[in-house]
């Protein structure tokens, strides 16, 4: 027969709950030694599951976002883009303009950090669980070229379309 320790172990490996094995000595030491609550030892043990998949979800998102390097705002030098209107950009980073469904578009020349910028909003975004897609526009031209040639034009418009962020990198690059 079983012990209602291995028990326990069995029924957090069946629902997958990897953190919740990986920190019950801990969890039931600590109650323990500060007579916690068995509540408050189950809060103190869901919350390291509830954090693993939180950071494993963020991941994934910006992961999905596609972006082309890991840049965020903290990274970024205005110093060396004076002219960069600091406040609007971390006015963006709030992202009040997805709720309020507007463009944002970054104009200048090459170099002045405007895919920097708009990778660190976008990392903020997937961060804040916002859908989030980074795709030059070149790139984005050829996928809707080729889906238009196959019929299925609508498909790749829906797909493109389900983000809460999409971010063309590039736009002027290319003639329209």
């Amino acid at each position: 027969m079983n012990s209602t320790y291995t028990q326990l172990i069995n029924n957090l490996e069946y629902l997958k709950m990897k953190q919740m094995i990986t920190h019950l000595d801990e969890v039931i030491d600590f109650t323990t030694k500060n007579n916690l609550a068995f509540v408050d030892a189950l809060i103190k043990l869901t919350a390291h599951e509830i954090d693993y998949k939180e950071a494993n979800m963020i991941k994934s998102m910006v992961k999905v976002g596609a972006f082309p390097h890991q840049k965020e705002i903290k990274d970024f030098d205005f110093n060396f883009q004076p002219g960069i209107n600091k406040d609007q950009i971390l006015d963006f980073l709030t992202l009040r303009f997805l709720e309020s469904q507007e463009n944002i578009v970054f104009l200048g020349s090459s170099g002045v950090g405007k895919t920097h910028l708009a990778t660190s909003i976008g990392i903020a975004a997937a961060k804040r669980r916002y859908s989030t897609y980074f795709i030059k526009c070149n790139d984005l031209l050829q996928q809707l070229k080729r889906a238009n040639l196959e019929n299925r034009l609508d498909a790749r418009l829906k797909h493109f379309s389900k983000y809460k962020l999409l971010i063309i990198d590039e736009l002027g690059y290319l003639p329209i």
